[in-house]
């Protein structure tokens, strides 16, 4: 049988395609160009913008309450620093939905107590709010650090649930599926379009700390502490 090695593979249009996208990727354009900070701006612009017009354009279609100021962090978090632990699938869900039960739990509790708190109505700020306030951002602190789901901007979700903004199941779910939906568009542009290993779930810690300023690691190998150390053992 003969074979026309001009007709491999490598030579067909579907190969060419995709290696000419690939070089577009994320990880490929780090990997060649001198500026990746530069290129990383970039990416956050377009990454978070998008995202969060996708997020915006799903409320306005459908009328669901999904707009929530966590998102904004969230999507910095994702797209800045997406190989980071606090990045992972895992971590954003799962921080955010605690944060939402740890909020209302806190505003149920001490709503029982104190029947007269008047706690549903978010405007009212009383000694009452303040204990649910304190008691759920205590809370919610110790949910993700015991659960290892720990991501800053869930905290903001907590204030939310325990501000009584959350007066119904819908803006509840609404909430939550929103932070699903910025996972799902974190995991297409950064491991479809970035050509990233972003995580399935859980991130591996390994796979993370080789990715330096994606994974909000700095770009020196040492810090300022560091430096300022062997700057002073120099001189003795």
């Amino acid at each position: 049988m003969n074979r026309n090695p001009s007709r491999g593979p490598q030579k067909s249009l579907l190969f060419r395609v995709v290696a000419f996208f690939s070089r577009l990727q994320l990880r490929y354009l780090l990997q060649t160009m001198g500026n990746p900070r530069f290129l990383v701006v970039i990416f956050v612009f377009i990454a978070g913008a998008t995202a969060l017009g996708i997020i915006t354009i799903a409320a306005y279609l459908t009328k669901l309450p999904l707009l929530f100021p966590p998102l904004g962090p969230s999507a910095f978090i994702l797209f800045h620093t997406p190989m980071s632990v606090t990045a992972s699938p895992r971590n954003v869900i799962l921080s955010h939905t605690l944060a939402v039960a740890v909020g209302l739990l806190s505003l149920w509790f001490v709503g029982t107590i104190y029947p007269e708190a008047n706690l549903s109505d978010p405007s009212v700020i009383n000694l009452y709010r303040v204990m649910v306030i304190a008691l759920s951002m205590g809370l919610v602190g110790v949910t993700m650090v015991i659960a290892r789901c720990a991501h800053p901007p869930a905290a903001a979700s907590t204030l939310i649930a325990a501000m009584g903004y959350l007066t119904d199941i819908t803006k509840v779910l609404g909430l939550i599926g929103a932070v699903v939906l910025l996972v799902l568009n974190a995991f297409f542009f950064n491991r479809i379009l970035g050509g990233l290993p972003y995580p399935v779930w859980r991130a591996d810690p390994n796979v993370s700390r080789s990715y330096g300023l994606l994974a909000g690691i700095p770009d020196a190998d040492t810090t300022f502490w560091q430096q300022l150390t062997a700057k002073i053992f120099q001189r003795r």
